[in-house]
């Protein structure tokens, strides 16, 4: 069966039918799907089967994994795995509850933030728990000229200890090595696709604290006003999930939010992999980074 290529979404994302990721897969077949991964951010292949070893061996297709910072949360027998499940073991629980509640690209607080992560749904909630995407791609494009000329120089601090301490204020507090781990970072407001070419805003609510160069007050106003843009019903596609979906997403391009579910009622249990991170490269260059 050749493949097919289904908009998730009139601006991005697709969806790839007649793949089958538990059997061999030739090399003209991977190309269209990491050029699709590319230029869409957003790629869904449903009804895998998929083990362990299958999930990671497909994800260093896509690029080489990196390990995820929070340690306890990996509880397979890959160390590439992290772990998202309200599920427990032993009176221990076995991934990160509550993940991800807030619009983010992942790994943005760090140096080389993620290219991308690949989340395989093993047992999802017939109700709730739906991820939504949006395309930062179509948020910038939908600025006025102005306001992307008067973004593209800036430069923004993200901050995980920032993150952390709004997103899991109830959680045990980061140990001293995650936030050695962990530094603030400062990334360019707006980055350039270096596997598309286009101009992405690069935001995030809890993760970014501030822009450089600008008052308090002007900063986090500019951040409202941009991180409330970004996420517009236009530029959203919503992922339901069933089991055995596999969804790629481009961080580059992309932010994306989970949303709640009973969990009182449903187990739900994702594995994700990390695709290992690049530099944002900035949409203007500045004289001292030329």
């Amino acid at each position: 069966m050749a493949l097919e290529f289904h908009p998730l979404h009139s601006g991005f994302g697709t969806e790839v039918r007649g793949l089958d990721l538990s059997g061999p897969v030739s090399e003209a077949e991977w190309e269209a799907v990491l050029r699709a991964f590319h230029t869409k951010g957003v790629v869904v292949l449903r009804g895998q089967r998929l083990d362990e070893a299958g999930h990671v061996a497909v994800s260093r297709r896509f690029g080489p994994l990196q390990i995820h910072v929070l340690t306890q949360f990996l509880t397979t027998s890959f160390p590439e795995i992290y772990v998202l499940s309200n599920a427990s073991r032993d009176g221990h629980p076995i991934g990160n509850h509550k993940e991800g509640l807030n619009w983010h690209s992942d790994w943005s607080y760090r140096a080389e933030p993620a290219v991308g992560s690949l989340l395989y749904g093993r047992v999802c909630p017939p109700e709730g728990a739906d991820t939504l995407f949006a395309c930062m791609h179509l948020a910038y494009e939908a600025l006025s000229p102005e306001m992307q000329a008067r973004i593209e120089p800036l430069h923004a601090v993200h901050s995980y200890a920032t993150y952390y301490g709004r997103a899991f204020a109830d959680r045990t507090k980061l140990t001293p090595e995650q936030q050695a781990a962990t530094p603030d970072v400062v990334h360019p407001l707006v980055r350039l696709h270096p596997g598309n070419g286009r101009r992405a805003l690069y935001v995030g609510r809890e993760v970014v604290k501030e822009i450089l160069g600008l008052p308090p007050e002007e900063s986090a106003a500019l951040l409202e006003e941009l991180n409330s843009h970004a996420v517009r019903p236009e530029f959203i596609y919503r992922h339901r999930w069933q089991e055995g979906d596999l969804v790629a997403w481009d961080n580059r391009n992309t932010m994306h939010q989970a949303t709640p579910y009973d969990d009182a009622k449903y187990i739900r249990i994702m594995h994700r992999t990390t695709l290992a991170g690049e530099r944002p490269v900035p949409a203007v260059m500045l004289p001292d980074a030329a």
